[in-house]
C-alpha cells in the first residue's frame, strides 16, 4: 500500500455509515480502538446524564486529547499512527492530506483550541461562577459550527471512501457537545438566541472570554511544540571524538555531472551559487514524506536553488523499470510538466505529493483546476510528444548517474565547477553541507 494522502479529511454521514459499520464490526483488529472511542463517548454521555456541564467537560477532554494527537501525527517526522489499520481505515492517509491544514497549520490544532475553551468554561460553570451563566450558550454556538464543519468533511470523505476513526470520534464528540449544551440551555430557561448574543458580546457574562483565553493559550502552546519537532529527517553526519563532524559520511562524489536541460522548474534565486537537483516520482511515498522539507531549503538557505527532475518508477515512460509499478507516475509527471509550462509546477506538485492515492487522470484534472490552470491548454499538453520527451530526458540524466530509486538528491557548489555530490541523508544533510562549505569547513575535490 502506498503511504499517501487523500484530498479531504475522512468522516461519516449517518445515512452513509451502514456498510462501513458492518466492515468495522467484522474487523477484529479494530476492536480495541473502536472500544476506546465508544468508551469515551459513553463516559461523556454518562457524565452528561448526571450533570450536563460535567458531560460537556468530559467530551471536550476526549476531543482535546484526540486533536493534539492528530496534530502531532500531522508532522512529517512522525511515523505510523495507532489508527493506521488498512487501506480504508487509515488516519495517516487522511491526516497527511493538503485539506488537513489551513494556512499551513494542522486543523487539529484549531480543534484543540476549541475543546480547551470548552473545558475551561465548563469548569467555571461547575464552580458556580455567576459570570458564566451563559456557558452552555457559548458552547452550543461553537459546537453547532463544529458539527457543520464535520458534516462537510464527512461528505467529502464519503465521496472518496477514505475514513479516519479518530476524526469520526471527534464528530461524535461534537454531537455530544451540541446535544448536551442544548439541553442545558433549555433547562436554564434562558432564550437560546438571547443567551448566545449575551455570551458572544460579553454582556454580563465572561464565558466567551474564558473560552478565548484558554483556546489561544493551548493553540500557541501546540504550535510551539509542533514547530519544535524538527525536520522530517535528521542529519546523517557522524560526530567523531573531539566533536569533529565527519562530513564525508553524508555524501559521495558522482561519477558524472547532472545533465541539466534548461527547462527544469526552479525554486530560489536563479543565480544562487549552490544547486540542489531532486529526482523524484510523484507516486513515491518517501518523496512525499520529504517533499515539504526539500522545498523549504531555498528559503532556509538563500544561497541555494532547488531544481526538479522526473524519475517515474513505471515502464510506461521509464525503460529502466521492468513493470508498471507506480501505475500513475508517468501521468503525474506529464501533468506536472504541463503545469510547469503555465507556471504552476510547484503548486500542482504539492497537491500530487499530498494525494498520492489519487493520481488517476480525473484526479489530476481536478487538482489542476484547483491551482487555477487553463484546463484546455493543460489537457492538450498531456499528449504532446515534447512533454514525454522532457520526462524521458530527465530519466536519461538519472540513468547516467546510476539512479535506481527515489528520492535522489544531488548538490553542486561544494567544489570546482562540474563537481556534483549525491547527498545521503535528505534535506537536513543538504543544509548541513552547504553551511559547512560556506564556513570553510568543507571543500569537495579541487
Amino acid at each position: 500500500m502506498v503511504d499517501a494522502s487523500t484530498l479531504f479529511i475522512g468522516g461519516f454521514l449517518p445515512g452513509e455509515l451502514v456498510l462501513p459499520a458492518v466492515a468495522l464490526l467484522g474487523a477484529a483488529a479494530m476492536g480495541p480502538l473502536l472500544g476506546g472511542i465508544a468508551a469515551g463517548w459513553l463516559v461523556s454521555l454518562g457524565l452528561a446524564a448526571w450533570k450536563r456541564m460535567a458531560g460537556i467537560a468530559g467530551a471536550a477532554t476526549m476531543g482535546l486529547g484526540v486533536s493534539l494527537y492528530l496534530g502531532r501525527q500531522h508532522h512529517p517526522s512522525m511515523g505510523s499512527s495507532v489508527c493506521n489499520l488498512n487501506e480504508t481505515f487509515n488516519c495517516d492517509v487522511v491526516n497527511a492530506s493538503v485539506y488537513s491544514e489551513l494556512w499551513g497549520i494542522p486543523i487539529a490544532f484549531f480543534g484543540s483550541a476549541f475543546y480547551a475553551g470548552v473545558i475551561a468554561v465548563a469548569a467555571m460553570s461547575l464552580l458556580g461562577r455567576k459570570q458564566h451563566d451563559r456557558a452552555a450558550h457559548a458552547v452550543f454556538a461553537g459546537a453547532v459550527l463544529s458539527v457543520i464543519y464535520s458534516a462537510y468533511l464527512a461528505w467529502a470523505s464519503v465521496q472518496l471512501g477514505a475514513w479516519c476513526l479518530f476524526c469520526i470520534s471527534l464528530y461524535g464528540v461534537n454531537l455530544i457537545l451540541a446535544g448536551a449544551s442544548f439541553m442545558e440551555v433549555k433547562a436554564s430557561g434562558s432564550p437560546l438566541g438571547e443567551g448566545i448574543q449575551a455570551a458572544l458580546w460579553g454582556k454580563d457574562d465572561r464565558s466567551v472570554s474564558v473560552m478565548s483565553v484558554a483556546g489561544v493559550a493551548v493553540f500557541l502552546t501546540a504550535m510551539l511544540w509542533y514547530r519544535g519537532m524538527g525536520p522530517a529527517d535528521g542529519s546523517s553526519a557522524v560526530v567523531m571524538s573531539g566533536g569533529k563532524v565527519d562530513y564525508s559520511s553524508m555524501y559521495e562524489v558522482t561519477p558524472a555531472e547532472v545533465r541539466l536541460g534548461g527547462s527544469e522548474p526552479v525554486l530560489g534565486a536563479p543565480t544562487a551559487p549552490y544547486t540542489l537537483v531532486e529526482f523524484a516520482d510523484f507516486e513515491c511515498p518517501a518523496c512525499g514524506r520529504i517533499s515539504d522539507e526539500v522545498k523549504k531549503l531555498p528559503e532556509q538557505v538563500p544561497s541555494l536553488k532547488l531544481m526538479f527532475k522526473h524519475y517515474p518508477l513505471s515502464n510506461a515512460c521509464n525503460a529502466s523499470v521492468e513493470s508498471s509499478f507506480h501505475e500513475h507516475a508517468c501521468g503525474a509527471a506529464k501533468g506536472a510538466e504541463c503545469a510547469r509550462q503555465q507556471g504552476r509546477f510547484w503548486e500542482l506538485g504539492r497537491l500530487m505529493f499530498k494525494n498520492q492515492q489519487y493520481l488517476a487522470p480525473a484526479d489530476l484534472e481536478m487538482m489542476a483546476g484547483q491551482v487555477s490552470m487553463d484546463l484546455a491548454t493543460w489537457k492538450s499538453c498531456l499528449d504532446q510528444p515534447a512533454t514525454l520527451s522532457t520526462i524521458t530526458a530527465d530519466v536519461a540524466a538519472a540513468n547516467a548517474l546510476g539512479i535506481s530509486g527515489t528520492p535522489s538528491l544531488y548538490l553542486h557548489g561544494l567544489g570546482p565547477s562540474g563537481t556534483w555530490v549525491k547527498v545521503f541523508g535528505g534535506p537536513a544533510d543538504v543544509k548541513t553541507l552547504v553551511e559547512a562549505h560556506k564556513a570553510g569547513k568543507l571543500t569537495v575535490g579541487g
